[in-house]
């Protein structure tokens, strides 16, 4: 498909207006523009650019992306816990450690990350405490493998009429030459070491890992080379 020919797709799907979504729950947006563009598959091939992800979003959205989860190096998620969790409420005898953190901003609990270049690690502290770290460049690779090094992605209105979900898909740009610096500045990082609340483990630590996530609102910023399609 050339980008001429994907343009006008989507400026005719822009002139429909809301339209009826075609699946019910979140997956209901992006499976509605696959089906008004007849694309088959979540992808979309340009002969300039490659094959290139198709993704949509909702305009003002404020879901956040989980991207993936792993342990830092240089620590357990089990010494966290023991070092810097605080009694859980319901179960005292356990200790529990959810944090929120976000790159060079210590939040309430003083819990921040820290990126060094020179060493190639992104430290994960307290205060001034090192408790582990990634490497960037694992992190860089993982920019590049979940987020992608090209997406046309699209945004659109919502409503809801009658407990249905209409789209009206109003916005979409082509995205290429992911900037992993900017993939680290918007992460934030989530510390989810816990405890089970029901079933038979009820009362027993419960380890969610440690996620990286992203604002989908951010996904464009992420990109060097960005063009309006619509």
């Amino acid at each position: 498909m050339k980008l001429k020919t994907l343009r006008n797709k989507l400026k005719e799907v822009k002139e429909l207006g809301f339209v009826k979504t075609h699946r019910v729950g979140d997956t209901g947006i992006g499976k509605t523009l696959e089906d008004l563009l007849g694309i088959q598959e979540n992808n979309v091939a340009l002969p300039d650019f490659g094959v290139m992800e198709l993704k949509s979003q909702r305009i003002n959205t404020q879901s956040m992306m989980t991207l993936f989860t792993k342990s830092p190096e240089g620590v357990t998620n089990k010494e966290m816990r023991k070092r810097f969790g605080y009694r859980d409420k319901e179960f005292p005898k356990i200790k529990c450690l959810r944090q929120t953190i976000i790159a060079d901003k210590k939040n309430a609990k003083g819990f921040h990350c820290k990126i060094n270049r020179r060493a190639g690690k992104m430290f994960v502290k307290k205060d001034n405490v090192k408790i582990g770290f990634y490497s960037l460049e694992f992190l860089e690779e993982k920019a590049i493998e979940k987020i992608g090094d090209g997406l046309i992605l699209v945004l659109a209105d919502t409503k809801k009429k009658k407990g249905r979900e209409f789209f009206h898909y109003k916005k979409a740009y082509l995205l290429q030459d992911i900037d992993p610096v900017k993939f680290i500045k918007y992460l934030k990082y989530d510390i989810r070491l816990g405890v089970y609340r029901t079933g038979t483990k009820k009362g027993l630590p419960h380890d969610h890992g440690s996620a990286f996530r992203l604002p989908q609102k951010s996904i464009p910023q992420l990109f060097r080379i960005r063009k309006k399609l619509l």
